[in-house]
């Protein structure tokens, strides 16, 4: 009899649940909405919503600046290394532009968007990732490998980007 109690108390433990999860889910109508939603997305910047608000199709949205970096004498432009993209797969180039925007300490890394005035393809920044750090509105060339149809995993690919750089002096 003792058996039986208990076996019906889990059967009914196993439906209220299955209840509260089926209201809980039919009652959100919407990001940020619902029981179990403390406070709405849309003003927190640190939720995951306001975070993936900056990506389309898992990229960072990355604004174009007005800029004119010249290039020193061994860069090459953001424009020519996204032309001969597939020449340059796996070859170290340098590249002088301003930084647009740093994310540190991702996946062991610093991940640098830089940008020199010249577009190719429509594209006119190029991904970084180095040991190094610069800060955003800096005017830094790095020497790093090229790497094309990279893919980290977790909708983080990249048609194009310089690895393992490091800054250099531009005037050598």
């Amino acid at each position: 009899m003792l058996c039986l109690t208990i076996n019906k108390q889990k059967k009914m433990n196993r439906i209220l649940i299955s209840i509260i999860m089926a209201v809980a889910i039919v009652s959100c109508t919407g990001r940020g909405r619902g029981p179990l939603v403390k406070e709405s997305f849309e003003n927190n910047e640190t939720s995951i919503p306001a975070i993936m608000s900056g990506f389309s199709h898992g990229r960072p949205v990355i604004d174009k600046i007005d800029i004119n970096i010249e290039p020193c004498a061994d860069c090459i432009t953001i424009a020519k290394l996204i032309s001969n993209k597939n020449d340059l797969d796996g070859k170290t180039v340098s590249v002088k532009g301003i930084v647009t925007k740093v994310n540190e300490e991702i996946m062991g890394r610093n991940w640098i968007h830089i940008q020199d005035g010249t577009e190719a393809e429509g594209v006119f920044d190029l991904t970084i990732t180095s040991n190094q750090n610069a800060q955003t509105g800096e005017t830094v060339t790095f020497k790093g490998t090229i790497a094309i149809d990279k893919d980290f995993g977790y909708g983080y690919s990249y048609d194009i980007i310089m690895e393992n750089a490091q800054t250099v002096n531009p005037n050598l």
